[in-house]
Formats: structure tokens, sequence, C-alpha cells
């Protein structure tokens, strides 16, 4: 029989095609892992849900269609980390399009932390860097204002997630980069 939490699972798992165990931990499972683990296995022996193992983080996947790219994976893994510290996710939405296509960042997040809402563009440089043209995008987005009315009259902070750190970022006068590593390691100190 499925519980309102397994409807929940598997709509999330059908809006976004795929949940990591640690990932389902944390959203739906109230940070208790090994309750997580076995109902998800349950899901699978009931034949609602697939499963993989993830070659980068070597955790269990599990889906309904088609299995999703490690850098997908890294994307939700933002999810989970703001939850993990107390925030409440208010929208997300996977590849946004903005300046008629020209601008499609990885995801846009918006979310509640101790009564304050936060504005995100995310980018996961997994395999790839976001370059200094796709950023001059995002100051002429900013010039545009289109964000801002859905904003509350602010631009949403562009967090750029990638391997290393050392590497060259791009400033801006008008809004706020943020770089973190893959793993989301720094962004406590930097965001919160």
């Amino acid at each position: 029989m499925l519980t309102e939490r397994d409807r929940e699972i598997l709509k999330w798992v059908e809006d976004y095609k795929a949940i990591s165990v640690p990932q389902a931990t944390e959203l739906f499972f109230n940070r208790t892992y090994e309750s997580c683990r076995r109902r998800l296995k349950q899901l699978e022996e009931m034949e609602l849900l697939k499963s993989y193992v993830s070659q980068l983080t070597r955790e269990k996947i599990y889906y309904n269609e088609r299995k999703l790219k490690d850098h997908d994976l890294l994307v939700y893994d933002f999810l989970k980390i703001i939850k993990r510290k107390g925030a409440s996710i208010r929208k997300f939405k996977i590849q946004p399009q903005y300046l008629k296509g020209l601008i499609r960042p990885d995801a846009y997040i918006e979310f509640i932390y101790e009564k304050n809402l936060y504005f995100i563009i995310l980018e996961v440089d997994y395999t790839h860097y976001t370059p200094n043209s796709k950023m001059q995008l995002y100051e002429k987005l900013y010039k545009e204002g289109t964000l801002q009315k859905q904003c509350y009259g602010t631009f949403p902070i562009v967090i750029i997630s990638r391997p290393s750190l050392n590497d060259i970022r791009y400033n801006s006068s008008n809004f706020e980069v943020l770089y973190t590593d893959l793993h989301y390691n720094n962004l406590y100190s930097f965001l919160f």
C-alpha cells in the first residue's frame, strides 16, 4: 500500500526524473537514512521505481524512465544541501530559459531560510566551465530587468559549482556570483 510520502517521492521522480538515497533522506525522511533506503527498495520491488549506482558519487539512484547523468544529480544535490540547513523549497525549475533561450542555467531555485527568501540561478560546471560570454548574457539579463520583477526587485544570486575553486572567477558589480565545489562544501559560509 502506498503512503502519502510514497506518492510525494513518486511525484518527485516523475517531475525531476530521479532521486538518490541521500537526497530522498533529506527531502522526505527527516534524515533517517536506513528507513529511506528500505522504503525506496520496497518501491523498486513493487516495480514503481528502477535503480542504478552513480559512477560519480557511488550512491544508489532511483528513477522511472531513464537514468540521469551525474551532472543532473549534482543539481539535485543543491536541494539536499539547502534542505539539510533547514530551508524550505518554494520553487524549483530545471533549465529555465531567459533572453529568448540564449541563457539556460541548470536550475532556478527559490527557497526560504530563517524567514528570508533566496533566489538562486545554479550553474553546475561538471564537464565544462561557465564561460565569461555566458556571464555577459547574465549582465544583459540583469539590465533587461525581467527577473527582478519576478524576484521582488532583486536579481538572483548566481551560484557556480565546479570541481576546482582555484580557477578564474567572474565578478559582477550588478549581482552576486558565488563559487562552490561540486559537493557545495563551502556554501554555508557564503550563503547563510
